[in-house]
């Protein structure tokens, strides 16, 4: 490619330096969010982890050595969490069962 002036390359020489550098602030914002998805998912691993754990506690408080439900309510105590899964489908020892949050509870305190 020919030139006919030297202002038409400058032109040029200024698109590309311009392409360059939002090249580089283009790169630069794909990096943080990779990061950002990175902790979102060991979060999300993380949480889905504790709703695994938190089935499985359920389940063998509520059933006798055969799997079966001998006690239909259980308190798991989540008054604490900052999740609480409000239904978890697990399969334990070949049995499948569905866990359902059917009350929260509340306690008021004047300060």
């Amino acid at each position: 490619m020919i030139f006919s002036t030297s202002t038409e390359r400058d032109q040029l020489h200024q698109k590309l330096g311009e392409i360059s550098e939002r090249v580089q602030q283009l790169g630069q914002l794909i990096a943080k969010q990779s990061e950002l998805c990175e902790s979102d998912s060991r979060e999300w691993q993380r949480l889905q982890r504790h709703k695994r754990d938190l089935a499985e506690w359920l389940v063998d408080e509520a059933t006798n050595e055969n799997g079966k439900i001998v006690e239909p309510r259980i308190d798991a105590a989540l008054g604490g969490e900052h999740f609480v899964p409000g239904t978890i489908t697990t399969i334990v020892n070949g049995k499948q069962y569905c866990l359902t949050l059917v009350s929260t509870c509340y306690d008021v305190k004047e300060f």
